[in-house]
């Protein structure tokens, strides 16, 4: 089978002293697609300026490209990029985390809207958690996409396996412990189509009548909830605490802040007396 005997190569084509990535193509695809489902969608929502949105996405690309590299960097391989400092900006190489885009992206859209929110049509409010919502589903819809990256990268796969689904992972691409093995568990591949059912799930939903903030805190829950499972497959190394590796570890403190949060927005109201 192609999938199990092709072994992909990180570069694309290569001329003069210019080498063009799968990795960044497939970051800038998956970039584009996110943004033009997010502006389909902001088309139909008169409450959302349509002109003020091209500012948003270049924060969030900027200040997300920077969290999900600051992050990688400093949560699990300091001591590498510490003595090679110039290697941070190597991102084509890859070691984009995206937790830490999740958080900056958060943190980015909240600093945007208050200073834009008065920036609406109609003179109609709009809220941070509109925004938020409007955006979950574009983004992990983006994900579904940027995963494949790393299949060209050759990282983040997982345990050995002989199964028809296991792909070949080149030996200076194998991680330590494990060079005699061939054959590894697809986690990109795992999490890229999770995701793709993640997102249909939220598009399905965003036509209901939900409190505001539901597709924002099904998002960062179910994907947190994705990304937990994955972790027991994953092999690269992580930080680990209390025997559970640093991305199981805030996946899992995300779902009980989500669970937490849905109690709040859909606590009962106080019945009126009588």
């Amino acid at each position: 089978m192609f999938w199990q005997t092709y072994l992909p190569q990180p570069i694309l084509f290569s001329w003069s002293f210019i080498s063009i990535y799968w990795y960044g193509l497939i970051v800038v695809l998956a970039i584009l697609l996110a943004a033009w489902y997010a502006m389909t969608i902001a088309k139909n929502k008169p409450a959302i300026d349509y002109n003020k949105l091209d500012s948003l996405f270049f924060y969030l690309l900027i200040f997300s490209f920077i969290g999900a590299r600051l992050y990688h960097v400093f949560s699990f391989n300091w001591q590498y990029y510490s003595q090679n400092l110039f290697d941070i900006v190597k991102i084509w190489q890859g070691g984009l985390a995206i937790q830490g885009a999740i958080l900056a992206g958060i943190v980015t859209v909240y600093f945007w809207f208050k200073k834009n929110m008065n920036s609406v049509k109609n003179k109609q409010k709009i809220s941070f958690l509109q925004i938020t919502d409007w955006l979950a589903p574009a983004l992990i819809l983006g994900q579904f996409l940027g995963r494949w990256g790393n299949y060209f990268n050759q990282e983040l796969f997982g345990k050995p396996t002989n199964a028809s689904y296991g792909i070949p992972i080149g030996f200076a691409n194998r991680v330590e412990g494990y060079e005699n093995f061939s054959h590894f568990h697809p986690t990109f591949f795992y999490e890229s189509i999770l995701s793709l059912v993640l997102f249909f799930i939220l598009y399905n939903l965003t036509k209901a009548k939900l409190k505001l903030g539901t597709i924002t805190l099904i998002y960062l829950g179910g994907y947190s909830l994705i990304r937990f499972g994955l972790e027991f497959i994953r092999i690269d190394p992580a930080p680990m605490f209390l025997g559970l590796r640093l991305p199981q570890v805030v996946s899992l403190l995300v779902i009980l802040a989500v669970i937490v949060l849905f109690k709040v927005i859909y606590k009962p109201l106080p019945k009126s007396g009588k």
